[in-house]
């Protein structure tokens, strides 16, 4: 149960890095899907928009803050 607390607390402090947009985190992972998704908008990546993307990071970021505190505590 550690083992996941502390990978859960891990993904998720990498989300909200990528939501954040910390020195340009969220461009370098906008530029890193537009070559390996393959299934693209008419953007070139999988989201429409870079805020989109940041918040589809940010849900998940938060989310997994939350399961990794839930498994370290129980």
């Amino acid at each position: 149960m550690i083992f996941r607390g502390v990978l859960a607390l891990l993904v998720g402090g990498v989300c909200m890095t990528v939501a954040c947009g910390w020195r340009g985190v969220d461009v370098w992972v906008w530029d890193w899907a537009d070559v390996v998704v393959r299934q693209r908008t008419r953007y070139g990546t999988p989201w429409r928009s870079l805020t989109i993307m940041r918040m589809y990071f940010g849900v998940l970021g938060v989310v997994s803050l939350v399961a990794g505190l839930y498994f370290l505590v129980n």
